[in-house]
């Protein structure tokens, strides 16, 4: 009894997280079964380290950035190089941006920009925070980047304890180059995961995880 009410008192008293009841949605009507990813080729196997997203130019060089550090690339003639060394695990999302660049969100630093001459944060702080999780990002026609934050609590290392709280703590964000400036489009989302333009870009698609 004395071990139980000092776990009890563990938990209550330490715990990284202030949990509530996680409801999850009743599932999606069956898919018809296929085997479509039976017939994909695989890319950069052995060479690339658990890639999050993959981008295109318009030369159709393939970029990714990859766990150990590196945005790296694939050519048309389908070799592959080791192209930008960032040096931290914490690369997520990216994207060519009309000017050529590469945007990148970095869970630990915020929103990147990557060319051949080396890496600028863009955004790091929103409304005096640190921004904790960056996770998905997409740019528009007039030059606006969206991205997206996965969680305002906890890091990339510790994502799982977001899903485990049960709490919204996502974010939508909008970095205006013109402006330099980064404002809040949406707040309280559950982990906010991929975003994307519709083709029109008069709305904006973002996924929950945990929803």
């Amino acid at each position: 009894m004395v071990i139980l009410l000092a776990i009890l008192l563990q938990l209550v008293l330490f715990s990284p997280i202030s949990p509530q009841i996680l409801e999850i949605p009743s599932p999606s009507p069956t898919f018809t079964s296929n085997s479509y990813l039976q017939r994909v080729s695989k890319l950069g196997e052995g060479f690339v380290d658990r890639p999050e997203d993959v981008a295109v130019d318009k030369m159709g060089i393939v970029y990714t950035a990859t766990r150990d550090g590196w945005i790296k690339r694939r050519h048309k003639n389908g070799t592959w190089q080791s192209w930008k060394y960032i040096g931290r695990d914490t690369l997520l999302g990216l994207k060519v941006s009309s000017a050529g660049h590469i945007l990148v969100c970095d869970a630990q630093e915020g929103l990147l920009k990557v060319t051949e001459d080396g890496v600028t944060v863009l955004a790091s702080h929103v409304n005096g925070k640190k921004i904790r999780l960056a996770d998905d990002v997409v740019e528009a026609s007039d030059g606006s980047v969206y991205f997206s934050v996965a969680s305002t609590k906890f890091g990339l290392h510790e994502w799982f304890l977001d899903v485990l709280e049960a709490k919204p703590h996502g974010q939508l964000l909008k970095y205006s180059p013109s402006l330099n400036q980064i404002s809040v489009i949406l707040d309280n989302l559950a982990f906010a995961n991929g975003v994307a333009l519709s083709a029109d870009q008069d709305y904006l698609v973002v996924c929950e995880s945990w929803k």
